[in-house]
């Protein structure tokens, strides 16, 4: 997208809405018509230019230092919603389906670069005008989602009288695209969701539209439809690594190794666009493509800590510090730690370098502040420049060095960084990364206590059977829903964490387990059952008993409110602890004399 094209599709936009434009400035702005109108136009005009030209650029993985056009390597991915399938998303077809929408997928998926594609694409439909927010934004300062929307609505450029922007908001003028709610600090994240609630009654007519790595907060939020979105195909990972800026020669050989087998058999690392990314940075280097995360990540540290630039064949990016890849990954690892404890994604170059010089200090290394911080972001390009801000080339290497500190760090810290962070398994890769690194630590320190705990709360000794079952959805879960194609649940708070803990470690030891799914038919004929006619209907789970036949019918028919779901997870545990006073037992014969 061009400055031609921005500026026409903004002149069109301007001119076709001018009319309804001026009627909300003449209710509340004064002034004579003619003078109104001038300066909303103008105001429009530089409001929407501006935007449209920031958000139509962004930074790759390849280029970090300049900005390059969205389109230059943008490639269509897929959401679903229910039966729902949208291939090609566009803001157009998407606010036809609903006008409150949640995007949900894990980090690298694209949902960022697809939320400035929504954005652009508002604006050609000319219908709504588009107001982009980057949640992560509440974590430093003290304001609130209203007063964001009115700073994104006035600058040097342009300004919109607050009385103003109220009556065009519930005049539905505004379409919201509110990027990120998973970089949210978690104690923030209740009151913007009462926030998103009152900006959605207050806004009607208003489009929202919300991204977030998955949250379960959402299922709670009625009118909001919930898309997630999906894999690459292979033909859109060819597609993507066409256009990435590398050189020719690997990225056609690259190519035909997805087209010859390799896309199938990692499809896992393959189908999401930044570790795609990185995997052609890695490609030629490696005799195999890695099946854990950890390793993968490790490799992609090596390969960008001792790269060749792959766009100038041959030239080696110099360092400004003598650290060797250890030492440098050991200083990171704890920058990353003091950042991702405070959610923190964002950052200026003070607070950087304040954060260097703790890592720093922690392990009484030698090395101007400064220059490590050049070569993270010029040599190793960990960190972006991103304006006056710093911020991590992608948040799943902040979680990774995370992962790498608590790996190497004294059982004590081990032991309190896990029980610190593993309430976080849901939304980041911490644990996940850590249990790769060093499964026998998460199985130990957090699994097999919280594991033992869940089913001594239940009742459980030998076997699992109805009554326990019935116990473990009434500690676990508050209320069940029925409504069209859909059974949710909501957890309880205090109880949500046990069921994170059950189905990760299933998903560890025997994911083959749960991937059987619920046949349609099956399906359909349980919503039907409980749901009331056509209408939507909640049950306590306080209300039932083991008797009551919904308990019997998820226990029997249901995937992961079954039974068979916890009986699994009851020899996921018995299994872990044998393995344990196994390891322990023969570590005591081979010391004996």
């Amino acid at each position: 997208m061009t400055e031609f094209d921005i500026g026409k599709m903004v002149a069109s936009f301007v001119a076709d809405n001018i009319s309804s434009i001026v009627e909300i400035g003449n209710d509340v702005l004064k002034g004579a018509n003619r003078e109104i109108k001038v300066r909303l136009e103008r105001s429009y005009k530089a409001y929407l230019e501006e935007s449209a030209q920031k958000y139509s650029q962004t930074k790759s993985f390849f280029i970090r230092n300049t900005s390059v056009g969205l389109y230059d390597f943008y490639v269509p991915i897929a959401v679903t919603s229910d039966n729902t399938n949208v291939y090609n998303p566009t803001f157009c077809n998407l606010n036809k389906k609903s006008k409150r929408i949640v995007i949900l997928g894990t980090g690298g998926c694209g949902k960022s670069v697809l939320m400035k594609h929504l954005f652009l694409g508002c604006i050609s439909t000319k219908e709504q005008v588009p107001v982009f927010i980057e949640l992560r934004e509440l974590n430093s300062s003290h304001t609130n989602l209203i007063s964001m929307v009115s700073e994104a609505l006035n600058s040097d450029s342009y300004s919109f009288d607050q009385k103003y922007i109220d009556k065009a908001i519930r005049r539905g003028h505004f379409a919201f695209i509110l990027d990120g709610y998973d970089e949210v600090r978690n104690d923030l994240r209740r009151k913007l969701i009462s926030e998103i609630k009152s900006l959605s009654e207050k806004g009607k007519q208003c489009s929202i539209i919300i991204s977030s790595r998955p949250d379960d907060v959402f299922s709670g939020i009625d009118e909001f439809d919930i898309y997630h979105v999906q894999k690459l195909s292979l033909d859109a990972a060819c597609k993507l690594v066409d256009k990435l800026p590398f050189d020719q020669e690997i990225k056609k050989s690259f190519i035909n190794e997805l087209s010859g087998g390799m896309y199938e058999k990692h499809k896992s690392f393959l189908s999401n666009p930044l570790l795609l990314s990185i995997m052609l940075l890695t490609y030629g280097q490696n005799a195999e493509i890695p099946t854990k995360l950890s390793i993968f990540y490790n490799q992609a540290y090596e390969a960008l800590f001792q790269r060749h630039d792959a766009i100038k064949r041959g030239y080696k990016r110099k360092r400004c510090t003598d650290l060797d890849i250890q030492d440098f990954a050991k200083v990171f690892s704890i920058f990353c730690l003091q950042t991702y404890d405070k959610r923190l994604f964002v950052l200026s170059r003070m607070e950087s370098l304040n954060y260097i010089e703790k890592s720093k200090s922690h392990l009484s290394k030698l090395f101007s502040n400064e220059a490590y911080l050049d070569d993270a972001l010029k040599a190793t390009c960990l960190l972006v420049e991103d304006g006056l801000e710093i911020v991590f080339s992608h948040r799943s290497f902040q979680e990774y060095f995370v992962a790498f500190f608590i790996k190497n760090a004294s059982p004590e810290v081990q032991n309190r960084l896990i029980s610190k962070y593993w309430k976080n398994m849901r939304s980041d890769s911490v644990i996940l990364l850590l249990y790769e690194m060093n499964p026998d630590l998460v199985e130990r320190l957090l699994i097999i206590p919280v594991l033992k705990d869940l089913f001594q709360r239940i009742g459980v000794r030998k076997n699992v059977g109805i009554t326990h079952f019935t116990k473990y959805i009434k500690l676990i879960y508050s209320s069940f829903s029925f409504e069209d194609t859909m059974i949710s649940a909501t957890l309880r708070s205090n109880n949500a964490d046990m069921s994170d803990v059950l189905r990760f470690a299933i998903q560890m030891q025997q994911p083959d387990k749960i991937l059987e799914r619920i046949d349609s038919k099956t399906f359909n004929d349980l919503i039907g059952k409980y749901r009331d006619g056509e209408q939507k209907k909640e049950y306590r789970t306080k209300d039932l008993t083991y008797r009551s036949p919904l308990i019997r019918d998820l226990a029997e028919k249901h995937q992961i409110f079954s039974i068979k779901y916890l009986e699994v997870g009851f020899n996921v545990l018995n299994n872990m602890q044998n393995k344990h006073r196994n390891v322990e037992s023969t570590l005591d014969e081979l010391l004996s004399v």
